[in-house]
C-alpha cells in the first residue's frame, strides 16, 4: 500500500503537466512543455503503445519542401533570400535564409523514418509537444557548426517533416522561437494539400 500512494501521486502530477494546445507549435501559448501523453509513434511495437493521434495522416512522399512556406510566410519570418533545394539522401529538403545571415530555416520531408527516430530513446535537449494537433519533438543542439533548433513533426506512420533553424551566433532557445511559428505555418500548409 505504501508504494501505491506515491505512484498515484506521481501519475496525478504527470497528468497535470499535460495540456491541450491551441494549434500552434507553442503549447498552451507559453513555453514548450514535455507532455506525459505517452508514445508519439504511430507504429505500435508492443501492446502498451497506442497509435499516434493526428488530425490527418499526410503522405509526404511527393511533397516539395520548398512549397511548405509561402512567400508571405517567409517574409514574416525574415527569410528574405530565395528558397534553395537542400536534399540529403532520402530526405528532400529546402533551405531559406536571411540576407543578414543571422539564421536560416531548413525543411526536410523524410518519408523513410518515423518520429520514433527522435523519441526512442529520447535525445538530450528534447521536448515533446504538439503542432497543430500533430505529435512532435523539438530538439535544441549546439555543435561544431553552431546552434540549431529542430521540430520533427509526426505526419504519418514512418514519415516526418523536420523544420530546423540554424545559426552560428544565435543560441538554441532563440532559434526555437523562430522555428516554432515556422513549424506551425508548415503544418497549416500541409493540411491544405
Amino acid at each position: 500500500m505504501r508504494r501505491v500512494v506515491p505512484l498515484i501521486a506521481a501519475l496525478a502530477l504527470l497528468a497535470g503537466c499535460s495540456q491541450p494546445t491551441d494549434g500552434s507549435a507553442n503549447p498552451g501559448g507559453s513555453t514548450p512543455t514535455t507532455t506525459a501523453d505517452g508514445p508519439t509513434s504511430g507504429k505500435p511495437t508492443s501492446a502498451l503503445k497506442e497509435p499516434a493521434k493526428r488530425p490527418k495522416t499526410i503522405n509526404i512522399e511527393d511533397v516539395d519542401p520548398c512549397t511548405l512556406l509561402t512567400e508571405a510566410q517567409r517574409a514574416e519570418f525574415g527569410l528574405d533570400q530565395p528558397p534553395v533545394k537542400d536534399d540529403v539522401p532520402g530526405k528532400p529538403g529546402c533551405s531559406m535564409s536571411r540576407g543578414d545571415r543571422t539564421h536560416s530555416v531548413a525543411i526536410y520531408a523524410n518519408s523513410t523514418e518515423g518520429i520514433e527516430t527522435y523519441t526512442e530513446p529520447s535525445r538530450p535537449g528534447s521536448t515533446t509537444l504538439q503542432v497543430g494537433g500533430f505529435p512532435a519533438v523539438m530538439i535544441e543542439a549546439k555543435n561544431a557548426l553552431g546552434f540549431a533548433c529542430a521540430i520533427h513533426l509526426d505526419v504519418s506512420d514512418g514519415q516526418l517533416v523536420t523544420v530546423q533553424s540554424h545559426s552560428l551566433d544565435v543560441d538554441p532557445q532563440a532559434l526555437c522561437q523562430v522555428v516554432q511559428p515556422a513549424a506551425g505555418a508548415v503544418v497549416t500548409n500541409l493540411m491544405s494539400k
